[in-house]
């Protein structure tokens, strides 16, 4: 055999070799996602921090009803520590924000946003 073509075998043995290693790693990450679930041991998301606070009532606050203009339309909410942000469109299509407490269930205010001339 002339050199070329023992190099040519060698390169063939060689990728050979690669593509049955790299399938055995395929075939073990899929026994082992499908064993353990896709995140494994690792959270999803970020972890959150919860801290107990006097200030909370053990038995909640109820059921609160909001009122909200006729035409208008919950487009978003955003809780932020004991604050929830509710934004409305509303039917003219400017936007209102209104600020409620997660604790209390009360209605601290509002933002109304409008457009400058």
């Amino acid at each position: 055999m002339t050199d070329s073509l023992r190099a040519l075998k060698f390169l063939v043995i060689a990728m050979g070799v690669v593509i049955i290693i790299g399938t055995a790693v395929v075939v073990v990450t899929i026994f082992q996602r499908a064993s353990t679930g896709w995140g494994g041991d690792q959270p999803v998301g970020p972890a959150i921090e919860v801290v107990a606070s006097d200030a909370a009532p053990s038995s909640g606050f109820g059921t609160r009803t909001l009122d909200v203009p006729r035409g208008s339309r919950i487009v978003d909410m955003i809780a932020e520590g004991d604050r929830l942000f509710v934004r409305l469109e509303m039917s003219e299509g400017a936007h209102r924000i209104i600020v409620l407490d997660t604790v209390t269930g009360a209605r601290l205010g509002e933002f109304e946003v409008r457009g400058s001339p």
